[in-house]
């Protein structure tokens, strides 16, 4: 009941319901309480937390999915290039995590201790991964891994830790929606946020008649998802199977994720023929929830993987995606944190 309450209102923001005026002295409210914040942080009422390693948070500035985890594993493996030793700190949403805890996620870990997202990151990517309430509190204890650059999955609006570089994605197909704040829109904060980001990545579509606001073409990247074989969901995840090999089939499409339908629509590009099951973002799954009246093969995300390997599932799998971006990324924060003081050059 909540994921349909959920979905009905995300349509509305992005079809325009006309309904959704109702909620307009709540979003006023809303537009004034993150203000007072915003300036609260300015003027040091509220402290942030200055971490001694430079800081850059992959955000968004919209409510649900726009691929900010690709971008991060796509970004660890740049700099890794570059010759830095990044880590990552989340919140880890879906986790019992209290809010003065700090938790290293391991490979091992279990998604109700760190979150999924996370455990998705440390197993793709072996690097440092922290997870806390307070993100200050996960970049100090990522200060004592050997890091020497942090990156912050989400928490653009976390103005509680300071930053160096912000980076924003967009959905490139469904932009910021109506244009409104919440709960009357699906913005977390005003539009003239744009305006202050080192980078903008707009995920699936190029810049073209969209208005970023004079931004500068360097600062605007376009980032594409590439799905890659398909992984049997097991406690030893070896097999593989080309995603071209189910063309024409019919399979179970499950997604527990912000924006499910980017998911569908990938496989639907493929040839697929989906009997669609969505959940609520970040839902931890039971056995019950595969309880489907067919055998068809169950294919879903690989966040939502890394909830179900013990679940001992039969014929399933899941479809990573990696990043591609139109420009060096990576580059370019390395360029803008030597231009404020970090590293030599």
């Amino acid at each position: 009941m909540a994921s349909r309450a959920a979905a009905f209102v995300t349509e509305s923001w992005y079809t325009g319901a006309f309904w959704l005026y109702l909620l307009l002295p709540f979003t006023l409210l809303y537009h004034v309480i993150t203000l007072i914040r915003k300036f609260c942080y300015r003027a040091g009422i509220f402290s942030s937390y200055r971490s001694c390693l430079p800081v850059i948070v992959v955000g968004n500035i919209t409510v649900g999915g726009t691929g900010k985890s690709p971008l991060v594993a796509c970004l660890v493996g740049s700099l890794r290039e570059q010759g830095y030793t990044p880590g990552i700190v989340s919140r880890g949403y879906g986790s019992n995590i209290g809010p003065g805890d700090v938790r290293e996620v391991h490979v091992s870990s279990l998604v109700s201790d760190v979150g999924d997202e996370p455990l998705m990151l440390k197993r793709a990517l072996a690097c440092s991964v922290m997870v806390s309430p307070s993100r200050a509190l996960a970049v100090q204890a990522l200060e004592r891994t050997g890091c020497d650059i942090v990156i912050a999955d989400d928490g653009l609006q976390h103005y509680a830790l300071a930053r160096d570089i912000e980076i924003c994605v967009i959905d490139g197909v469904r932009q910021w929606g109506n244009g409104w704040m919440l709960p009357m829109g699906p913005l977390r904060e005003s539009l003239a946020k744009i305006n202050t980001l080192d980078f903008i990545v707009v995920n699936g579509v190029g810049r073209d008649g969209v208005d970023w606001r004079d931004r500068s073409p360097n600062d605007v990247i376009r980032m594409d998802l590439d799905p890659g074989a398909l992984r049997s969901i097991s406690l030893d995840g070896k097999d593989e199977m080309a995603l071209e090999n189910l063309k024409a089939s019919k399979v179970n499409a499950v997604a527990a994720i912000g924006h499910p339908e980017r998911f569908f629509s990938t496989l639907q590009q493929h040839g697929l023929q989906l009997e669609r099951h969505v959940f609520e973002d970040h839902h931890l799954f039971s056995p019950e929830d595969f309880r489907f009246s067919n055998d068809l093969p169950i294919i879903m995300t690989e966040k939502d993987a890394v909830k179900c390997r013990e679940l001992d599932l039969e014929n399933a799998w899941y479809l990573p995606v990696s990043a591609r971006l139109s420009g060096d990324l990576g580059a370019q924060i390395i360029k803008s944190l030597k231009t404020k003081g970090w590293f030599d050059g």
